[in-house]
């Protein structure tokens, strides 16, 4: 059955922003302090003013959570599916928040200050790589984004923005031990004197993992050293992470349910390290950066392939004010090269090596103004440059293959809001997206053919309300519709990506905090999605892996001063496997997941235990569908019941 009819959601959405808005006012007449966030405008700016719908993490949020990652963190959203291959790390994982399943990694942002983390490959951002000790703020923009953002930001923009010797005076090391012989250490250190100030932290995270040939060890560097003038800040960052992590393969479903922790491969293993160097000037109206960025991998999967990345970028923005008009204006400048190399031996030996260039040319103009009587309208125009050469060397057959593509597109957004007295807003808005293929999109590690695919470009509407009180209670609520021409994704039929016939997206997301009293506080989010074809031979089928609903209960308790408890339970629903277009086999199984965690802290100390799984189910977020096993269902187990203890200590 349908999610939302045309008529349905147009009905829905009027409902939910009039109904909300009564709720608002019969429970308060004044709004809250609103937090202040960088992505909505790409300028510190109030979340109230933000053209788009916003959900903040605090360093608060995840300290009394049951988070040790990023990828944990995440998952407690409901508008966000992160599809977890390993469950203890969040390394390879992707965060899928528009229903876009196996390509979810590729149509969700990722940013890190600002900076973008997904490279232009299939890789995509390494949520491993970011200790939550060095997290500010988490902040989710639901909603299409690529007139600030460009590629990647077609459902929306995760940007994780970390601490600096400004925010807090801090020396501090933490150690970690638990299930699978899991171990942590973590130190970090953040000073201010004057008007400098830096910050470092370090992150080493090693396990023999939960299944079989699934042991990883990686670390990680986070450090700024910042220095302000007037009202600007000058600085340069530094991001470095290595990681090797052993693979254990996809279980089909008979050795799933018999031992989910062991592996089908004895053999495959991945080696990373990537580091990032940015400068950067951050002012009221000015800001700009400059990065470079370096990824090398290494990988053994049916045979052995290496990979060098690199990518150069300048981003400066201006932000102004025109009489009632308030401009904000800039330039992305991108380029990217990878160079690879892949050797495979057996019966079908293959070896070859391509280089690739990618460059971007980008500007944007945003303009937000009052129409009076607390409404505002924005308006935001971005245009896309981007020039693709990719070669091509066949080793056995000395012969070599090329091909250039160039694409220039244009996307939008329109935004009508309405401040209401009582502090609630509401807002409609359309909008146009595209996606650029990434490089290895094109380019095939085991052939070297070379099949250059159309941008990926859909069309948005998305209306919703939100409100914030005084006490502390909050609620968000929106309904999205996009439609996509030349979604790009993987067809296992042809064992190559391509654009697909028409998609629809649909949704709605449901975030509301509840301060039940000074020691107890809630939350509970709901999402709804549903994608699937809308022409082709899979008109009316799902879009794999999409779960169609996603609810999130979290509480925390305050027992005294120093004693804390936190339960999240997190039920994900069905959704079908991966490859599985046509929805000729059986849904993944829905599952809920209850974590818990006790937290004591004695003056300068901290001790917290976790459990999680704590119903020990048996779970998986991802796996496939293969018509021509005689089991065709596979699965990436996640860990049973584990146990954690970290003690925190600050120096």
């Amino acid at each position: 059955m349908s999610l939302l009819t045309h008529r349905q959601f147009t009905i829905c959405s009027l409902f939910i922003a009039c109904t909300f808005s009564t709720i608002a006012t019969a429970a308060d007449d004044t709004s809250a302090i609103a937090p202040v966030v960088v992505t909505a405008t790409r300028f510190a700016a109030s979340i109230d003013t933000a053209p788009v719908n916003i959900t903040t993490i605090t360093a608060e949020d995840i300290v009394n959570g049951n988070a040790d990652t990023l990828a944990d963190v995440l998952k407690t959203q409901a508008g966000l599916h992160v599809e977890d291959l390993f469950g203890i790390s969040g390394s390879k994982a992707k965060v899928d928040m528009g229903g876009f399943g196996q390509a979810g990694g590729q149509n969700t942002l990722i940013l890190l200050n600002g900076r973008r983390l997904n490279d232009v490959d299939l890789q995509g951002a390494n949520l491993a790589s970011i200790p939550l000790s060095s997290i500010a703020q988490i902040e989710i923009v639901h909603g299409s984004s690529t007139v600030l953002y460009g590629d990647n930001a077609v459902s929306g923009v995760i940007n994780i923005v970390t601490k600096n010797g400004f925010d807090e005076n801090r020396t501090g090391i933490t150690l970690g031990y638990g299930s699978f012989d899991t171990k942590r250490l973590n130190a970090d250190m953040r000073q201010a004197k004057g008007d400098n100030a830096f910050s470092v932290t370090l992150d080493a995270l090693k396990s023999d993992g939960y299944r079989d040939n699934s042991a990883f060890d990686t670390r990680s560097l986070l450090g700024e050293l910042t220095h302000a003038m007037g009202d600007k800040e000058l600085g340069i960052r530094v991001h470095a992470n290595t990681e090797k992590l052993e693979l254990p393969g996809a279980l089909n479903e008979p050795l799933f349910k018999d031992d989910p922790t062991q592996s089908s491969s004895t053999i495959e293993q991945a080696k990373e390290r990537r580091y990032a160097v940015e400068g950067f000037v951050l002012g009221e109206n000015y800001s700009m950066e400059l990065g470079l960025r370096d990824k090398h991998q290494e990988a053994t999967i049916f045979g052995d392939t290496e990979a060098d990345l690199k990518t150069l970028s300048l981003t400066p923005r201006i932000k102004g004010k025109l009489g009632a008009h308030n401009i904000v204006a800039g330039i992305d400048l991108y380029r990217s090269t990878l160079d690879t190399t892949a050797i495979f031996g057996g019966l079908f030996p293959a070896e070859n090596t391509s280089d690739t260039t990618r460059t971007s040319k980008a500007i944007y103009l945003t303009d937000t103004s009052s129409l009076g009587n607390n409404t505002t309208l924005h308006l935001g125009l971005r245009r896309q440059y981007v020039n693709l050469d990719i070669e091509n060397t066949n080793l056995l057959s000395n012969s070599q293959s090329s091909d250039k593509q160039t694409d220039i597109l244009t996307a939008w957004d329109i935004t009508l809001s309405r401040k209401h007295r009582y502090g609630a807003k509401n807002y409609i808005r359309a909008a146009k997206s595209f996606r650029f293929p990434v490089l290895d999109e094109m380019w095939s590690y085991f052939s070297g053919n070379i099949a250059l695919l159309n941008p990926q470009t859909g069309r948005h509407v998305e209306i919703g309300t939100q409100h914030r009180l005084d006490n502390g209670f909050e609620y968000k609520l929106n309904v999205f519709k996009m439609i996509l021409e030349d979604e790009i994704g993987y067809d296992s039929a042809t064992f190559s990506n391509v654009n697909f016939d028409k998609t629809r997206h649909k949704g709605l997301n449901l975030n509301v905090r509840i301060p039940f009293s000074e020691k107890l506080n809630g939350q509970i989010r709901y999402a709804m999605r549903e994608a699937s074809f809308r022409d082709g031979p899979n008109r009316g089928k799902k879009v794999p892996l999409v779960p169609n609903n996603k609810l999130s209960l979290s509480g925390q308790y305050r027992l005294n001063q120093q004693q804390q408890v936190a339960v999240d339970a997190v039920y994900t629903g069905q959704r079908y496997f991966g490859d599985d277009l046509s929805n000729v086999g059986k849904q993944m199984p829905g599952y809920t997941r209850l974590d818990m965690s006790y937290k004591h802290r004695f003056k300068k100390f901290s001790v917290k235990a976790m459990v999680k799984n704590l119903t020990n189910v048996s779970q998986a977020d991802s796996g496939f569908y293969n018509s021509f096993s005689p089991n065709p269902y596979f699965y990436y187990p996640l860990p049973e019941r584990a146990f954690y203890l970290s003690l925190d200590a600050e120096l």
